[in-house]
């Protein structure tokens, strides 16, 4: 068993990770090729990252990561997570669209957004009660909308990166609350490898469907590398991120991905010398002092 603080260390690590997955995923996304391609590409170099680290802890005897044995499952247990992972694939979908669209320092820090959907689903499915602060939270989030696209409303019309961002934070702080379910049933490690798995059969759908194609079209090996290195930092951002989940509590794991907005802000301004203006910057403080007040 960890002590506390080594949880808040690779709940901050995982952060890292996924800050540099951003990252990389924008460089990515410049592109005009679909942004499902690069999903199909990223979830098959996690895969095999994560079932690379299974195999090790099978092999040394390392249960950390895998506490649950799958053939404890059953059937209702397998139909609850496979909904919950297809569902939450969704929330990658629309975020990796925004931000092929759309800004880094406007789109990545205005996903904290996902975290008022999260309460509100707690608020459905757990009776979780309210208090001043929660409505307090609410209410700044949809201020800030509301005067960040007041323009577009008049025209019953909403910005498109906008309308992308709330998108992925429905589908993300939705399935975010129902992740303790299946973690709990089939370990951190086990939850991880289903969960990319799902978003890699979901690519094959997209596929299907939209191109009648099983495989994206070939790829220049400069952004199968990115693809690659995106898929290592997605594999460890994942498998400590769903392993914390089950070891902070949910709010403490929301106010550091709070933290990190900082550098998202900073990594867009300066990386890619993105601009934002007045009714962005309110948008994003309102967003985030509303998150920041859910949790109380």
């Amino acid at each position: 068993m960890l002590d506390f603080k080594t949880y808040i260390i690779l709940k901050l690590v995982s952060s890292i990770f996924f800050l540099l997955s951003g990252i990389i995923w924008k460089k990515l996304l410049f592109t005009e090729r679909r942004n499902y391609h690069f999903i199909y590409f990223r979830v098959i170099a996690t895969l095999f990252f994560l079932v690379s680290i299974s195999a090790l802890f099978q092999l040394f005897g390392n249960n950390t990561f895998s506490q649950i044995v799958l053939n404890t499952v059953g059937f209702k247990d397998w139909i609850i997570c496979i909904s919950i992972c297809l569902f939450s694939f969704w929330g990658l979908y629309f975020y990796t669209n925004a931000m092929q669209s759309g800004r880094y320092s406007f789109v990545t820090p205005l996903v904290v957004i996902s975290s008022a959907f999260s309460f509100l689903t707690s608020l459905i499915v757990y009776n979780e009660a309210l208090s001043n602060s929660k409505y307090i939270a609410l209410t700044l989030i949809i201020t800030g909308l509301f005067l960040h696209q007041k323009e577009k409303l008049a025209q019953f019309k909403i910005s498109k990166e906008v309308v992308l961002v709330l998108l992925c934070s429905i589908f993300w702080g939705i399935s975010f609350v129902f992740y303790l379910i299946p973690i709990k049933k089939f370990g951190v490690l086990n939850f991880s490898i289903i969960l990319e798995t799902c978003v890699l059969i979901s690519c094959i759908g997209l596929l299907f469907f939209k191109e009648k194609r099983f495989f994206p079209t070939k790829m220049d090996k400069k952004s199968l590398l990115l693809c690659l290195l995106m898929g290592l930092m997605v594999a460890g951002g994942s498998l400590l991120s769903n392993f914390t989940l089950t070891q902070l509590p949910v709010s403490l794991n929301i106010l550091i991905g709070l933290i990190f907005e900082i550098f998202v802000l900073a990594i867009g301004l300066f990386m890619f010398r993105e601009k934002l203006n007045l009714k962005d910057w309110m948008l994003i403080g309102f967003a985030s002092v509303g998150s920041f007040l859910l949790l109380f």
